[in-house]
């Protein structure tokens, strides 16, 4: 049978993008200079994310750049595939005055027995809800009108919709919204690496456009 596609696709070399993300986490140890803590998802060393931190009804909102990242353990996924667990230390980079206030107020309430280190780290009883949202690249493989297919080294569900940009080869940046149409694991790629098919969901008219001329100069010429 032949495959028909409503969109021409083209293959594409040199072309990255950043997507954001957001993902659940537990809580290891906390102080007011940074946090240790578990993550489905491997954090760049060097990157900054934003953890928020919810309890009862309150929101905390810090920005952390990842000191280390190692992969710690293998667990069972819901379809009881292997999935990796991460460990990860993140240091503060915005705990200001009114932040601290609260940083403590909920280390206060939470803590378990500190940790003896140079700096003093609690174990905490963990929030009702504590997640990390921050960027993470991936290379575009194909692109077409409507969509395109990317590499990257972290899974994502099928019908989730993420907030993307683009860097063009004439330096132009494109953002989007885009849904996560299809997710397959490439073979043989150690560490895994995953083929996301990306629907463009929600993009301006502007970059739209600028991404349409881009596909144009990838169609061949008529002679």
């Amino acid at each position: 049978m032949v495959e028909r596609r409503h969109y021409q696709r083209f293959v594409v070399e040199g072309i990255e993008g950043t997507l954001m993300f957001a993902t659940d986490v537990d809580i290891i140890n906390i102080s007011i200079n940074g946090v240790a803590l578990r993550a489905n998802r491997r954090l760049e060393i060097g990157r900054e994310y934003t953890l928020k931190l919810e309890f009862h009804d309150k929101v905390i909102s810090l920005n952390g750049i990842v000191a280390w990242s190692v992969l710690s353990e293998l667990a069972r996924g819901q379809h009881e595939e292997k999935v990796p667990i991460y460990k990860a230390g993140m240091r503060f980079t915005n705990v200001i005055s009114e932040k601290m206030a609260r940083l403590l107020d909920f280390i206060d309430e939470n803590k378990l027995a500190p940790e003896h280190r140079l700096t003093i780290r609690f174990g905490v009883r963990s929030p009702d809800r504590a997640s990390l949202n921050g960027p993470h690249n991936y290379k575009v493989k194909k692109v077409s009108d409507n969509g395109m297919l990317i590499e990257t080294d972290l899974p994502f569900e099928v019908e989730e919709s993420l907030p993307m940009e683009i860097s063009l080869s004439d330096d132009t940046t494109i953002r989007f919204v885009g849904r996560v149409a299809s997710c397959l694991e490439i073979t043989n790629e150690v560490p895994k690496h995953y083929d996301i098919g990306v629907e463009f969901i929600e993009i301006s008219g502007n970059d739209k456009a600028r991404f349409n001329e881009f596909i144009k100069s990838l169609r061949p010429t008529q002679s």
